[in-house]
């Protein structure tokens, strides 16, 4: 069978897609994707069109110095919120 060559559309679904069902994604998560996937996919290349993605999108990163964590800024921003911080206060009438 012949491997379908890697593009923006294919990386950007399989990272969305990976980010909604797990709340976060690395590119080696969305490599071993897209090669499930039927697609011609190298660590790098896949490196490479995911941080550009992201920067494009304003995606969260979070490089931790071994690899990348991307995450959608809603939900990075409700990790990083204190569990006693109300979310909406109630309004008194």
């Amino acid at each position: 069978m012949k491997l379908k060559a890697l593009n923006r559309q294919a990386v950007r679904m399989a990272a969305t897609m990976l980010m909604l069902a797990e709340g976060s994604t690395t590119t080696l998560n969305v490599k071993l994707y897209l090669r499930d996937q039927g697609y011609r996919a190298g660590q790098s290349e896949v490196s490479s069109w995911l941080f550009r993605i992201a920067q494009r999108e304003r995606w969260v990163i979070n490089d931790n110095g071994l690899f990348r964590v991307y995450y959608f800024p809603n939900f990075m921003s409700k990790l990083l919120m204190p569990a006693s911080a109300p979310t909406q206060s109630p309004s008194i009438n």
